[in-house]
């Protein structure tokens, strides 16, 4: 019995042919002869020597039986048309061997014996006719073949067609007719898929004659449900497989999967080309060559992008000195399998000439029963014996899903300032482009009139436990969830990518914001672990409340860190072989004595040649942070074996503290008991200040939010004067002064030098010899002079830079890059009593969104006085008491000693933000009180007193 098409494509069907045979009559043919070798670009084995293989899209290109040679074609190129053939013609008898790319626009038949190894693309832009009224026999080893329409095996009177897909992926890109035809000629055609996958655009038709054969991993892919008619053909005979086998046809949503069954058992089912990790719950597809996760699907849903181009599932890639090498050529294996978890790899193995990066890349995805998430994790290996390796980013991509026209997760969550609702795909494909490429203006939906762009949700990663996207409508989130930061490069102040519009980044090395990678040269063995961490699927309400459920899930993470299920892996010690850092840190600073060392980053790292002993530059090894608690106690635990460096920094102090040789053992605790930090003040007392160091420039205008979201350049005429004149004594730099000293952008669309002119009084006599500090702590600097005038005379080189210069900060959207700290001499002969500027100048001028410098703060040291000089308050003489602390619900000020005629009450946190201002009326009692319900969170505050008299300052802990 046939099982008749019915073609209602049949007129389309025609002109296609009549097309088909009148663009062949305009081709020159050029038949193969094989006379001198097998090459198939050797112009010598062709009729026609003359053939120009970089031009043949007017030839037809004819090979049949050579003599004496077949040939073997390899190379290509894909990327320029005039490498195409206008046809392909196989002819009886012919033994043609596909090796490379070959695109040819037409083909007429294809008979003989073809095979086609890996990496072969033979790609024909028409139709395919395996066996056309001939016997014709196509072998595929390993690559791929195409048709853009349907692909015929065995196709009109007397053709027989025989495939056997033992590698690769025969692709169809319509129908795969299988000894069918339109005449009715009752063709013979024979599939036989065994090590390989055969996909398929439309569907399946087999003739009366045809057949397919499953065998061992092989899968028949076909997009849409087609398990009906798939079924019908496995019942009468028309698809089978080995004895004592059973083929199931699988429709999981998008495309229908024909394969044999396997246990159900094991979390996993292996087919020729990729992997299936499916525990119920979630349903990941594995591609075995490039190790891509091409779906992940939770309950039924994917949650991937699918378009099949660039912009699709997730990948690994490197960037470096060689380029953009995105991960192929993986060899899949199961590292380990038990009833609860299975944990696979996907090893690719640098080889000279087949890849870019000399470095073997690791990739591994574990899933667990009963589970939403799916944990990776990758390790990179040098050996000794490779070239020169340079790493600037080896990172993790995921694209979210999307109809078309909206997200499948419709709002971004980074941290819980910056979460929203994200344009849509239609918003994001009707935006207008501006002049920085990576920036986008919105003209469409919520957010029309704003800019995106993906450097917008730049944060410190160390800082965020998980980020993603979440719905409200589709009630789902996807996010990156990690129970450690130890193997991110660059501490705690290292910021970078995370979510953005449809997709999440997991930037395990930075390339932005200065960061510098490293190097391993030829000789040295050099390893490192990146992860686990999980690709995680929540499945709430709203979005805010799968926004929680990612947090606790994180934190759940972050408590069984390390984790038992990763054994047998050296780069990845268990917890009884990593040690703990124990002890209490404490600031000393006579300036300023309200620091501790409460709340502050404390951590050790390995340095290696590359970071110049300095940990925003370490990202070759492993790097371990914590806070430390209110009263400075710190627990570093898991650290690897080894010695280290010890480093500590707080907000309020410059610079950092270090400490070497800090050593730790496996299963054991160094217990470094009291570290402290005594700042030193040799320069004089503190004069007065401008910020807060905290190595960003969050405090100034635009600093704290605005920043980030595109063209803030476009506020400063309408905000700033030129030059600005900030008067030191008024304390007021949040309003003042801008978060970048850059070029200035006139409001016409020019731009010119900007000056900034500090200034201050000075009282009192000054000394006759001798010098003042001037100390400048950078945020970031980038291709940027500085410059600074002290009443009129320069006090530094020509030229002079900051420090740490790099990392497009300005035009990337941020408010840092890398720190640095430069102290200036001005000697005292050139201050004065009464007014005193300090005129700064950036100087560059070249790429007005690149020069720039931001500072994280300013202050003078010397021995000096002046109107800004503290009149700190007795505590003891006034009778001032603070209570209750802790506080919850208000704090009381009383004052027992002493009524004050202007009394202010402030309430500030430990960056020196002001989150309670308050100016009491006055009372009897001398007791004021400060509602502080609903306003703080717990944590350390900073309550001052102001007077006309003088201030003071104390800590008080809110619970």
């Amino acid at each position: 019995m046939k099982i008749q098409i019915t073609y209602t494509k049949s007129l389309s069907f025609i002109a296609v042919l009549i097309f088909f045979s009148l663009s062949q009559s305009s081709h020159t043919q050029t038949n193969w002869t094989g006379a001198v070798d097998t090459n198939f670009y050797n112009v010598n084995n062709w009729s026609n020597t003359a053939i120009d293989f970089s031009n043949i899209q007017s030839e037809t290109l004819v090979i049949g039986a050579g003599s004496p040679n077949n040939p073997i074609q390899s190379g290509g190129n894909a990327n320029n048309v005039n490498y195409r053939p206008g046809s392909l013609n196989i002819l009886t008898g012919a033994n043609a061997t596909f090796n490379g790319v070959l695109l040819p626009w037409n083909s007429n038949s294809f008979n003989g014996t073809i095979t086609l190894n890996a990496p072969a693309d033979l790609n024909i832009r028409n139709f395919v006719y395996l066996g056309k009224t001939a016997n014709g026999t196509l072998n595929l080893n390993g690559g791929a073949i195409h048709s853009k329409n349907q692909f015929y095996i065995g196709y009109g009177a007397g053709g027989n067609g025989v495939a056997n897909v033992l590698g690769g992926t025969l692709y169809a890109g319509s129908y795969l007719e299988i000894g069918t035809s339109p005449s009715g000629s009752n063709p013979i055609g024979t599939l036989t898929i065994d090590g390989g996958t055969v996909e398929v655009s439309s569907g399946v038709n087999i003739g009366t004659n045809g057949s397919i054969h499953i065998a061992g991993l092989g899968a028949l892919l076909i997009n849409g449900n087609h398990t009906t008619t798939i079924n019908n053909h496995i019942s009468n005979g028309k698809i089978t497989s080995p004895a004592n086998t059973t083929l199931v046809a699988n429709f999981d949503g998008s495309r229908t999967t024909v394969a044999i069954s396997q246990d159900p058992n094991r979390l996993i089912k292996e087919y020729a080309s990729y992997i299936i990790l499916d525990n119920g719950i979630l349903e990941a597809r594995i591609d075995k060559a490039t190790s891509n996760v091409e779906s992940l699907k939770v309950n039924g849903v994917e949650t991937l992008q699918q378009n099949g181009g660039s912009r699709s599932g997730t990948y690994y890639d490197f960037t470096g000195s060689y380029g953009f090498d995105k991960i192929s050529g993986t060899v899949f294996s199961i590292k380990e399998e038990t009833e609860d978890y299975i944990d696979v790899s996907f090893k690719r193995t640098y080889s000279d000439g087949n890849y870019l990066a000399p470095c073997d890349a690791d990739i591994h995805y574990v899933l667990k029963k009963d589970d939403t998430g799916l944990y990776t994790y990758s390790i990179l290996h040098h050996k000794p014996e490779y070239p020169d390796f340079d790493l600037g980013s080896w990172r993790q991509v995921i694209w979210i899903g999307d109809n078309g026209t909206d997200y499948l997760t419709e709002k971004i969550y980074v941290n819980d300032v910056k979460n929203w609702q994200m344009p849509s795909v239609y918003d994001n494909q009707n935006a207008s482009a501006t002049g920085i490429q990576e920036i986008i203006k919105l003209n469409t939906g919520v957010r029309a009139g704003k800019y995106d762009g993906k450097y917008e949700y730049s944060e410190s990663l160390l800082e965020l436990p998980v980020w993603g996207h979440a719905s409200d409508i589709n009630n789902i989130g996807s996010w990156a969830v990690f129970g450690s930061h130890e193997f991110f490069p660059a501490g705690p102040t290292s910021h970078d990518l995370n979510a953005a519009a449809g997709i999440i980044h997991v930037l395990l090395t930075n390339v932005h914001y200065n960061s510098k990678g490293f190097n391993i040269p030829q000789g040295e063995d050099w390893s490192k672990i990146y992860g686990p961490y999980l690709i995680y699927t929540s499945e709430k309400a709203t979005g805010d409340a799968n926004w929680e459920d990612a947090k606790t899930r994180a934190a759940q993470e972050r408590a069984e860190w390390p984790y038992t299920w990763l054994t047998n892996t050296p780069e990845y010690p268990q917890a009884d072989g990593r040690g703990n850092i124990i002890g209490n840190f404490s600031i000393t600073d006579s300036e300023k004595p309200e620091l501790d060392g409460g709340n502050a980053w404390i951590g050790v790292t390995e340095l290696s040649a590359e970071s110049n002993g300095d940990w925003q530059f370490e990202s070759k090894n492993f790097q371990y942070w914590v806070k430390t608690d209110a009263y400075g106690n710190f627990d570093i635990k898991h650290v690897r074996p080894g010695t280290y460096t010890l480093f500590a920094i707080k907000n309020g102090a410059i610079n950092e503290y270090r400490m070497e040789n800090v050593v730790v053992t496996a299963a054991g605790t160094t217990n470094l008991g009291s570290v402290n930090w005594t700042i030193p003040r040799n320069n004089g007392k503190l004069v007065w200040e401008i910020g807060v160091p905290d190595r960003t420039a969050s405090e100034y205008k635009f600093g704290d939010f605005d920043y980030c979201e595109g063209f803030v350049q476009d506020k400063f005429a309408s905000t700033f004067p030129n030059p600005i004149e900030y008067n030191v004594a008024d304390k007021n730099w949040t309003t003042v002064l801008p978060y970048v000293h850059s070029t200035y952008f006139n409001s016409d669309g020019s731009f010119q030098s900007w000056n900034w002119n500090l200034n201050f009084d000075l009282t009192g006599s000054i000394p006759a010899t001798g010098n003042a500090k001037l100390t400048v702590a950078f945020a970031s600097a980038d291709h940027a002079q500085f410059w600074v005038y002290v009443n009129g005379t320069r006090i530094t080189p020509l030229p002079f830079y900051p420090p740490v210069g790099g990392g497009n900060a300005f035009l990337r959207q941020s408010n840092h890059a890398k720190y640095g700290l430069t102290v200036l001499d001005i000697p005292y002969n050139i201050l004065r009593t009464g007014n005193n500027i300090i005129n700064l100048q950036m100087p560059s001028t070249s790429s007005p969104v690149v020069n720039h410098v931001m500072y994280d703060y300013i202050s003078l040291e010397g021995n000096l006085t002046t109107t800004l000089s503290t009149n700190n308050l007795d505590k003891n003489a006034l009778g001032i008491k603070i209570f209750p602390n802790p506080a919850s619900e208000s704090i009381n000020v009383k004052i027992e000693n002493k009524n004050f005629n202007n009394l202010t009450l402030s309430v500030y946190d430990l960056l020196g933000k002001q989150m309670i201002k308050t100016t009491p009326v006055k009372s009897i009692s001398n007791t004021y009180t400060i509602d502080i319900k609903n306003k703080l969170v717990s944590g350390m505050y900073i309550i001052k007193i102001d007077t006309e008299k003088g201030n003071y300052m104390s800590k008080i802990m809110v619970e």
